[in-house]
């Protein structure tokens, strides 16, 4: 079973986001920024006063997942995150609920190289994946 990790927001650059979050959330603390050239994103964790986490996701390159959301203006609060001891028997059970995968899974810069897959949920909502192996931080 997996257990809830963060909430992604697409940004269009991480210091617009950090601030204009912390305008409408109380921030306790900010992790370093990471950029991931695979994924082609700068991603920032940040944590609120209640010990909610959040993502922040800004694009970095052409080939980026965040430029065509931001244009739509539309899945700007992305995506919920939960981490899995079973990835791929979690990956198989959110397929049997009707979970469809966005893409494969790829290994995220921002989780150690841990695999994190994102799925379309029968909600309308996206799902991310992440990858936490035994002796992980994430």
């Amino acid at each position: 079973m997996a257990n809830f990790h963060h909430i992604g927001l697409f940004v269009k650059n991480i210091e617009y986001g950090l601030n204009k979050l912390s305008e409408l959330i109380d921030i306790k603390e900010v992790e370093d920024k990471i950029v991931d050239d695979e994924l082609c994103v700068i991603v920032l964790f940040v944590l609120d006063c209640d010990g909610v986490r959040y993502e922040l996701v800004a694009p970095n390159g052409l080939d980026n997942p965040v430029d065509g959301v931001l244009n739509s203006k539309k899945n700007i609060l992305n995506h919920i995150a939960y981490t899995s001891m079973s990835f791929d028997e979690d990956i198989l059970n959110l397929r049997d609920k009707g979970c469809i995968p966005l893409g494969p899974a790829k290994k995220a810069k921002a989780f150690s190289g841990a695999r994190v897959i994102f799925f379309l949920t029968p909600l309308g909502f996206i799902y991310e994946l992440i990858e936490k192996p035994v002796d992980s931080r994430v």
